[in-house]
């Protein structure tokens, strides 16, 4: 350990790796799956705390998480920002979903999603991978065709 570079993250990866290992081995999940982000309070000083607007603690360190239907917390991404050179760049969204989702692909999963992971592409790569999603998609995104974000839904 003392050979190791420093990194942000370095105190609390070792945790967050050991729990996704764990939870890998000793859970398997139902059918349904979900997609959302969750905030861990920190006031201290740390450079990838961030703020979000509309969550209750507006200041803390970001969390992807996939979780089941009753809350409980399969797999955790902590996101350090524009340094996290995994998920930055071009489709962060579609490469969080994926990569909370890795070991789950192929088994037939149904992932709930908002609209800020969505998009018709990755619909069509998880459908692909029978992976099936449901959730929103927001009208602004580039990636998603105009025919599909301004389609109105017949009422039965």
């Amino acid at each position: 350990m003392e050979n190791q570079p420093r990194t942000q993250m370095g105190k609390i990866l070792p945790l967050v790796n050991f729990f996704n290992n764990k939870m890998k081995v000793v859970y398997y999940p139902n059918k349904e799956l979900s997609i959302d982000e969750s905030m861990v309070l920190w006031r201290g000083r740390l450079k990838f705390r961030q703020y979000i607007k509309g969550k209750r603690h507006k200041f803390g360190i970001k969390l992807y998480v996939l979780c089941e239907p009753n809350g409980l917390v399969l797999k955790l991404i902590v996101y350090a920002g524009s340094a996290d050179s995994q998920l930055s760049g071009s489709q962060h969204t579609e490469k969080v979903v994926l990569s909370l989702l890795q070991e789950k692909l192929g088994v037939g999963h149904s992932v709930y999603m908002d609209n800020f992971y969505n998009s018709v592409k990755l619909a069509r790569d998880l459908l692909g991978n029978k992976t099936y999603v449901t959730g929103t998609l927001r009208a602004n995104r580039k990636e998603n065709p105009a025919e599909v974000v301004s389609k109105k839904i017949k009422e039965r």
